[in-house]
């Protein structure tokens, strides 16, 4: 049991599991979504175990989706990645990122077929798979201020590459090159109301190799651009319900025999809880024990998992052998 310094009820208790008490639950689960920075890599680096339990569920016949809130890079490049790693090649097919449900949302709005464009603040990940959507794009990169005519101050001159009519829809992720300019581009193309707003994720920072070293996520650009917006996006990565119709589209799940397992309780536990799907935290990544205990106490049950681990490889039986 989960130590707390107060009283209250606890309405949600998740069990540690380890290689012993995994093998109970394996016959009742038949697919396994993974996140991916700090489940099955941190940074660059794997984390030791998580190949091995990875490719002994594919061993089981087991169904694996890999599910993770990073835009940056194109399901491909992920799949390289996986590859590189130790993982089974079967998985770089069974990728889903914001990217490619950004793409797949668009795509099935018509705005090709409307021949409008989409403004973007976002990375190579999301440009490639627009790109292979057939959908065009512009406003990604650098940006400069200077580019503006000198003339006034840009804030009251704003030149906008494309005409209102001709842009559909603003998508906002991460990107290196966010300044005062492609905020004022992207809010004033959204004054538009038939102008789509969709954002990648919504995640405050991203993990990384030194824990003191505070890396943003999308998180406070999309809050950035609704803020000055006045618009509320769809956000399509987790726990947003978009990526989990994208998966049911895809899969046909059945979320009874389906867990989600991460490292992170505000957007993977979340997921799951919040689409009837088991719950697994690993602590090889962002929250550890004492973020399921602050949300036990402040009755955030869609926070708490079912089930706890270190990682992934502490699942392995100890009979496994690679």
């Amino acid at each position: 049991m989960l130590s707390t310094t107060s009283k209250m009820t606890i309405t949600v208790e998740p069990t540690l599991i380890n290689g012993d008490n995994f093998s109970e639950i394996l016959p009742e689960i038949d697919t396994f979504i993974f996140d991916a920075d700090g489940v099955l890599w941190l940074g660059e680096d794997v984390i030791s175990g998580s190949p091995e339990l990875v490719n002994y569920l594919l061993s089981l016949n087991k169904r694996v989706i890999v599910l993770t809130n990073n835009a940056t890079k194109s399901r491909v490049v992920y799949g390289k990645k996986l590859s590189q790693l130790g993982y089974n090649e079967r998985i770089t097919k069974n990728i889903v990122n914001p990217a490619a449900v950004v793409a797949d949302t668009l795509y099935r709005s018509g705005i090709k077929s409307m021949r409008k464009k989409v403004y973007l603040i976002g990375s190579q990940g999301v440009k490639d798979e627009l790109s292979n959507m057939g959908i065009e794009y512009f406003g990604d990169g650098p940006d400069p201020i200077e580019r503006q005519p000198d003339q006034r101050p840009f804030i009251y001159d704003l030149q906008l590459d494309e005409k209102h009519e001709r842009v559909g829809a603003v998508v906002v992720g991460y990107e290196k090159h966010f300044n005062y300019h492609k905020l004022m581009k992207a809010a004033n193309y959204l004054q538009t109301e038939e102008c789509l707003f969709i954002a990648t994720n919504n995640d405050e920072t991203c993990p990384g190799p030194n824990p003191n070293t505070i890396i943003p996520d999308a998180g406070p650009l999309v809050a950035a651009v609704k803020t000055a917006a006045g618009r509320e996006p769809m956000i399509v990565g987790k726990p947003n319900t978009p990526a989990f119709e994208y998966i049911c589209r895809r899969w046909e799940i059945n979320p009874e025999r389906t867990i989600m397992i991460g490292d992170r309780t505000n957007t993977d536990v979340k997921f799951g809880r919040d689409h009837g799907l088991r719950t697994m935290l690993v602590l090889s990544g962002c929250h550890q024990v004492e973020d399921i205990v602050e949300n036990q106490l402040n009755d955030r049950d869609d926070m708490v998992p079912d089930y706890y681990a270190d990682c992934l490889g502490a699942l392995l039986p100890s009979c496994y052998s690679s």
